[in-house]
């Protein structure tokens, strides 16, 4: 829904675009398409936006993300409880790393050991 408006200075009219319109709303802009890799069935489509999505927990937080205004409470549950899921991941992903680089660390140090006893 767009708006217009006088504008201040040498009354023009200004337009303004309200927050509900999108640029899919807009004339000369169309939705965005999504291609899905043949033999490849998504295993969750957006109902409000029509994009695939390879798991569920994608699809709820892109349903938390881009479409927060509109949830259900089952969604935003749903929501919460991915987000919390991939918190925890990013959580241990992180230990892997700092484990990852303290066992490089280590094995450097080793190495420079070995090297100077030559």
């Amino acid at each position: 829904m767009t708006t217009t408006h006088d504008h201040p200075t040498d009354g023009t009219p200004a337009t303004e675009e309200s927050p509900q319109s999108s640029k899919a709303d807009r004339p000369g802009h169309d939705p965005p398409t999504y291609d899905v890799p043949a033999g490849e069935e998504p295993a969750a489509t957006c109902d409000r936006c029509g994009r695939p999505f390879p798991t569920t927990t994608h699809h709820d937080l892109h349903l938390g993300e881009v479409h927060a205004g509109d949830l259900t409470d089952e969604e935003r549950g749903r929501y919460e409880d991915a987000v919390e899921a991939e918190t925890d991941e990013l959580f241990v992903y992180h230990l892997k790393v700092i484990a990852g680089l303290a066992s490089l660390y280590a094995v450097l140090v080793l190495v420079y050991m070995v090297v100077l006893s030559l």
